[in-house]
């Protein structure tokens, strides 16, 4: 059985405590995006199996509800395109047949194309795929598909998703200066989304890692301009500010703040926030680990964000 498919509740600037299931192995994606926080995809692919056999997932998730945990979603998404598993409809159907948690999945958005995964996804309660580009060229730019992949087809399967699903799309923008910050760009964004019709959108940008050096953050003052731009829908994701009300240190700690990291680089915030712990408690066990070599600190955009030494994370926005 494959270790670790479920982590989490992990602090989620669009979800709340999300429970994250990875569906694929590490970067099976049909992208190879250059805002990536885990890096490059090696190879895309956009063929669909059972890379993680519902029944291994399903186990797993089972279990670990079985503990004292409330999050607010189950999100599936975890470490490459969630869609890519073509047992997705039944991981769907068997999480609702054992929790009334609600169900998000996270997706690129590329193989909407296909009507059957248009199909598959269609019992989640919410839907929040991305939408970095406006054109072909920027599509390619930014997004990197693979070849099958087309802009055209993308932007057709997001179209043609909003007229069967029937729960709400959370359109996330992730916008990098210099490449589609331009104010004609967001216009010619927003006649795409008015087609799309999602219930929100949602404005990112780089806050950690990229998998590219040259990818740089929007300033706050300029993407709340063009955040507006984009209508009353549009909201520019805030950092997580959720807090738990249990404040007691658990007494494996150590092996959850590694858990955590396993899955993305996190603030001391984003460990407070997840395990329910005082930030001035956690940060004695933070400064024990980077000197113990088992962690390390990195500063972005003004921020310290904390990750496992030397390992590449995988994505969970």
């Amino acid at each position: 059985m494959t270790d670790n498919l479920i982590y989490g509740p992990v602090p989620s600037r669009r979800l709340g405590f999300s429970l994250g299931v990875d569906l694929v192995p590490f970067k099976i994606c049909s992208y190879n995006c250059i805002y990536c926080q885990i890096g490059k995809t090696q190879q895309t692919t956009i063929e669909r199996k059972p890379y993680i056999p519902a029944e291994q997932i399903l186990s797993q998730l089972y279990s670990r509800l079985q503990e004292d945990i409330h999050p607010d979603f189950i999100t599936l998404a975890g470490s490459g395109e969630p869609t890519l598993n073509s047992e997705i409809s039944d991981i769907i159907k068997g999480i609702k047949s054992f929790t009334d948690v609600p169900v998000a999945v996270l997706t690129n958005g590329s193989l909407l194309m296909n009507e059957d995964v248009r199909t598959d996804i269609c019992g989640a309660d919410v839907v929040l795929p991305s939408l970095d580009a406006c054109d072909e060229n920027v599509f390619f730019k930014i997004n990197r598909p693979h070849p099958d992949v087309s802009f055209e087809k993308m932007v057709d399967g997001l179209i043609a998703f909003r007229k069967v699903y029937a729960g709400e799309i959370w359109l996330e923008i992730f916008i990098a200066e210099g490449i589609n910050a331009d104010e004609s760009m967001i216009r010619k964004f927003k006649q795409w989304i008015d087609r799309m019709s999602p219930d929100k959108i949602h404005l990112n940008t780089a806050v950690r890692p990229t998998a590219e050096s040259y990818v740089y953050s929007v300033p706050e003052e300029k993407l709340a301009y063009l955040c507006a731009l984009l209508g009353p829908k549009a909201e520019v994701i805030a950092p997580f500010k959720k807090k738990s009300k249990n404040e007691s240190v658990p007494a494996d700690i150590r092996d959850k703040i590694l858990s955590m990291l396993d899955r993305r680089p996190c603030t001391l915030e984003d460990i407070s926030s997840g395990l329910g712990c005082r930030q001035n408690e956690i940060i004695k066990y933070v400064e024990s680990m980077i000197a113990e070599n088992n962690i390390e600190a990195l500063h972005i955009h003004g921020e310290i964000f904390y990750q496992k030494k030397g390992q590449i994370i995988p994505n969970h926005r």
